[in-house]
């Protein structure tokens, strides 16, 4: 039968009525002679001494092929992408997508060939079980049935989930990667750059849960969806080792991720979207497989061996099948996209978690089109690689070839031959593979037995031999896969006596997840979610997790208790972890720390109070900072338990706890210019230790002593010995805090070299045109690499610009101090006056799509590759610090507020000059440019980098700068980048050539 699956995007008009499959078309302009065929790329593959390479599928036969699923008969199903298309065209929705099905997988090469379905698009990820097929069509999570295992679908299909939206600004990072887990359920990722709200059809918004980047994952049997992780930057791979636990790779900002369910992991750019997170958890890996002090694009051709190949990984398999050499088994293997290569991840416990470290890499392909894309081991215990061959790389900014594409199998020792397909196997033999050493039988057989659960079937039998090896288990990993065999099948018994840490971790995780954990924003997708725990449940969870955490044995179970804080009812997560914050581990533990901290999130909203009882006795150092600045936060609305924090923060003697909070409340406070004095805050002077004495006094001026006041006054005069630091820092806080003669005291500044620029920024306070004058006037008194502060000064105020304008007009000020970003904020105080004289004196900002078109043309025809071997990229070096370094990182240097250049594709002349040139023609919401209006006149503008309720960090052209939201009058997001449209307009020709040419250069160069 023809299987025709309609599904909406919000951006497709209607659905399509399929016919024959379309005739496929190819765009990447590289000739196809490049292409090395399928069996001498196999032959040519580096591989250690006893493995050998076939070419088990190539072209026609498998084309694009962008995810593999196994089923129980040993064969590998295919999914085939044809929609996805060059940056221009996104998604060509004129052809189709397909599922193809290969048996013969302890063959060399495939037996036969089938075609499920040819009927889908965007697809992006295939699995196969449970009575049919899940596919992965973003925005939509999608099962079509084959209850009768005739490779024919029974029906149209079902969507089962969606809300996986793909961005407007980006259609590479969306969802992908379904995989059943070892508890029976079914796994995804998603990207960061595609966010979404997911849930089942129909689900109001207020219900669904916020994905953010990251894992998820769905119950067949109960429908429960839950969001397992927040962060990174594109998840493409990921696997379970032999205890249970997932492992995830990714892009750009580090490549392995132990998958912790309710961690918030760092992101390449922007901010965590729940605010409250404060800090993020790294990668779990002590390497990069790319030098992070040069460009990834001098990753290609074997460059970069010793690092590993390139920022780019896809595949994750965490080998067991018990063929290969013993060496290799736990080996985590990723296919590193740009180095053509298989990277080798040793995995070892650290601490609370695990580390990854740079195993030798293997499988190096000689073929140039090689772009891995899944990595996965068979019922013979052997390795398919999915190739989906192409001369473009990510992004395909030259084009997409889609006739081509390999399945490679990477074999070791002797054939094996095949099995009878699982399914007719009894249950007590499924059951027997718990102790398989080929990981492939043990997963085929918890499929077909979760199924069988469902369908009723009787299971005494098999829980009873299940049972009996869960006691008698020689290993952990033998009692842990017991273990999630008899959850599987519903037989796991409570409150058992293991003897492995890994299996006590198991229970507790087992146990909590009938409770719905946290989203990235925290817990409040459950309030309208009905309640199928039992109080008998919930019992039985804390009792499990307190018996654990008194314990205190090991940190691998208090990760997992942490992690299940998420699930708790927030009344109930203080109690736990305060036992498991005072338990006496490292405190530079990789995960602990924070982990803790997210749990604790809610409790600061509803409950702050409980937190102080968790600081008292809290050994981790992070945890209790944040809990200090949660609290302090909140000072206006609930003062008490910061009071009650200091108040014993004051009596105890230990300096680097006094640290911890006094630090936290001072990041609580950050901007504000008055909060109300705690009444413990007395006790608190008191304090005499040197090392806190500068954080107290500047803590006091907020508090409003005067006493303070004065002291730091004394400071920044010079009446009291101080060194330049302490000078600079306690003038911030009279500006912050608005000291009565801070006029008079800036101003006598002004001729401070090291001083005067700070000076000027508390002089902007007051709007008085002769001061505008004066810091004119005094303009090349600044050195010159202060002075783009002093120009984002001089254009926070009306009364400022004028005089300054003029003196561009006389050429006392170069014209090219002023960026076109400040211009744009000047144009923002939308005065006729102002933006007459700005058009006068600087010229216009390019912001019509055509001119910018017709300039990016007029830029190729001149960058030519001749002219930009004569570019000085020392000199470029200069102008990349005046002009971009302060929003943007290039080798190590730089502010990280827009993207880390150093990762980024610069070697692309259209890459550049498209996002130089007309950066807002497509900004993502995370980096559109905010306009505020300050309470004394000033606008500032920038790109908004943290807040709380009380205060607003933002990222100006030329610093970072926190303020109190008492002081913001008006606030408007723009659709604009923070970075200008017209950067290049204030440049000279020669300027623009050694720009683009140190930015194209793929290493560092010293400065002119």
């Amino acid at each position: 039968m023809r299987f025709s699956l309609a599904f909406s995007l919000s951006w497709l008009l209607a659905s399509v009525c399929f016919a024959d499959f379309p005739e496929l078309f190819n765009t990447e302009p590289e000739s196809e002679k490049s292409l090395m065929p399928a069996d001498e790329a196999a032959a040519k593959m580096s591989v250690p001494e006893g493995f050998r390479v076939t070419a088990f599928a190539g072209e026609p036969d498998v084309q694009n092929p962008i995810d593999a699923a196994w089923d129980s008969r040993g064969r590998l199903w295919v999914a085939e992408n044809y929609t996805y298309a060059e940056r221009d065209q996104r998604f060509q929705l004129d052809l189709r997508d397909r599922i193809v099905i290969f048996g013969g997988t302890d063959q060399d090469q495939f037996t036969e060939r089938t075609v499920f379905t040819d009927d889908v698009q965007m697809l992006t990820s295939v699995e196969v079980g449970r009575g049919g097929v899940w596919l992965m069509c973003p925005p939509q999570l999608i099962f079509i049935p084959d209850a009768d295992h005739d490779d024919v679908p029974d029906n149209e299909g079902e969507v089962v989930l969606d809300g996986f939206k793909v961005a407007d600004q980006n259609y590479h990072n969306f969802a992908n990667g379904l995989r059943f887990g070892p508890d029976g359920w079914l796994y995804g990722r998603c990207g960061g750059s595609c966010p979404g709200r997911i849930g089942r059809p129909g689900t109001a918004d207020e219900d669904r849960l916020a994905i953010e980047g990251g894992m998820w994952r769905y119950h067949p049997d109960t429908q429960a969806v839950e969001v397992l992780t927040t962060g990174t930057t594109n998840p493409w791979g990921h696997d379970w080792n032999d205890v249970g636990e997932a492992f995830f790779v990714n892009t750009v900002n580090g490549h392995l991720w132990h998958m912790i369910p309710g961690a918030h992991f760092t992101r390449p750019f922007t901010l965590d979207p729940n605010g409250k997170t404060y800090e993020l958890i790294d990668f779990h890996a002590d390497h990069w497989h790319f030098d992070t002090g040069q460009a990834w694009n001098m990753s290609r051709d074997g460059v970069a061996n010793s690092y590993g190949g390139g920022h780019a990984h896809s595949g994750t398999m965490i080998y067991q099948g018990g063929t290969w050499p013993s060496q290799y088994r736990g080996r985590l293997f990723t296919l590193n996209f740009h180095g053509r290569r298989a990277n080798q991840e040793i995995l070892e416990r650290d601490g609370s978690g695990y580390v990854a470290h740079h195993g030798k890499d293997t499988f190096l392909a000689a073929d140039p089109w090689f772009r891995g894309m899944e990595i996965t081991s068979g019922p013979d215990g052997n390795a398919f690689i999915l190739d989906w061959s192409d001369a473009g790389e990510c992004h395909e900014h030259t084009g997409v070839h889609r006739t081509s594409g390999r399945i490679f199998k990477v074999s070791h020792g002797s054939k094996i031959a095949a099995k009878p397909d699982l399914k007719t196997w009894s249950s007590l033999d499924l059951a027997k593979t718990v102790t398989d050493e080929n990981v492939w039988y043990r997963r085929q057989a918890k499929i077909e037995l979760a199924s069988r659960r469902a369908d009723g079937q009787d299971m005494s039998g098999v829980a009873a031999f299940l049972t009996d090896t869960l006691l008698t288990a020689p290993d952990a990993a033998t009692e842990v896969q017991a273990q999630l065999m008899l959850h599987i099948i519903g037989k796991l018994n409570w409150g058992m006596n293991y003897k492995s840490e890994y299996a006590r971790a198991t229970e507790i995780r087992l146990a909590a997840e009938v409770f719905p954990i946290d989203d990235a924003f925290g817990p409040d997708w459950k309030q309208n979610r009905p309640s199928n725990q039992t109080q008998d449940e919930l019992e039985t969870l804390l009792t499990l997790i307190t018996s654990a955490v008194e314990a205190a044995d090991s940190p691998f179970v208090d990760l997992t208790i942490a992690s299940c804080l998420q699930r708790l009812p927030v009344e109930k997560r203080a109690s736990i972890a305060k036992l498991l914050s005072s338990h006496n581990v490292a405190n530079d533990d990789h995960n602990l720390p924070l982990m803790i901290w997210y749990g604790l999130i809610p409790v600061a909203q509803t409950s702050p109070e409980q937190l102080v009882d968790v600081a008292k006795t809290c050994q981790y150092t992070t945890t209790l900072r944040l809990i200090a600045r949660a609290l302090a936060e909140k000072i206006d609305s609930d003062p008490e338990p910061i009071s009650a924090l200091l108040e014993y923060a004051a009596k105890k003697n230990d300096e680097s706890y006094q640290h911890a909070v006094l630090a936290g409340v001072a990041q609580g406070l950050k901007g504000r210019r008055q909060a109300p004095r705690p009444q413990s805050w007395d006790s608190v002077v008191t304090i005499t230790t040197p090392s806190l004495q500068p954080v107290v006094r500047e803590l006091s001026v907020v508090f409003g002593d005067g006493r303070a006041m004065d002291e730091l006054t004394d400071i920044v005069t010079g009446k009291v010995d101080a060194d330049f630091e302490m000078r600079h820092a306690a003038l911030e806080t009279l500006i912050q805090s608005d000291a009565k003669n801070l006029r008079g005291i800036c101003m006598n500044l002004l001729g401070d070299a090291r001083m005067n620029v700070m000076a000027a920024r508390g002089l902007s306070k007051f709007d008085d045109p002769e001061i505008g004058k004066t810091i004119v006037d005094r303009y090349q008194r600044f050195r010159a690499p202060q002075r783009p502060k002093v120009m984002s000064i001089l254009v926070s105020r009306k009364s400022f610009a004028l005089p300054m304008l003029d003196a561009i007009a006389k050429g006392k000020i170069q014209r090219k101090d002023l960026s076109a970003y400040q211009v744009r904020q000047l144009h923002g105080f939308n005065d006729p006056e102002l933006s007459e004289r700005v058009r006068e004196v600087w010229g216009e900002v390019r912001d019509a799509p055509e001119a910018m078109a017709k300039q990016i043309e007029k830029l190729k025809s001149v960058l030519t590759d001749d002219y930009l071997a004569e570019a000085d990229k020392s000199h470029g070096r200069s102008v990349f610090a005046k002009s971009c370094q302060n929003c943007h990182k290039l080798y190590g240097e730089g502010q990280k507020i827009g993207p880390d250049l150093t990762g980024a594709n610069r070697g692309n002349l259209d890459y550049l000059l498209d996002n130089i040139v007309s950066p807002s023609s497509v900004v993502d919401k995370d980096f559109r440019m905010t306009l505020l209006l300050l309470d004394d006149g000033r606008v500032v503008s920038g790109l908004v980098t943290s807040e709380n309720d009380n205060a607003v960090t933002i990222q100006t052209a030329t610093e970072l700068i926190t303020l109190d939201k008492e002081l913001v009058v008006q606030r408007k997001v723009t659709d604009k980048s923070p970075m200008p449209d017209g950067l290049l307009d204030q440049l000279t020709e020669t300027d623009i050539r050694d720009l683009i040419g140190y930015l194209k250069h793929p290493s560092q160069v010293s400065m002119p």
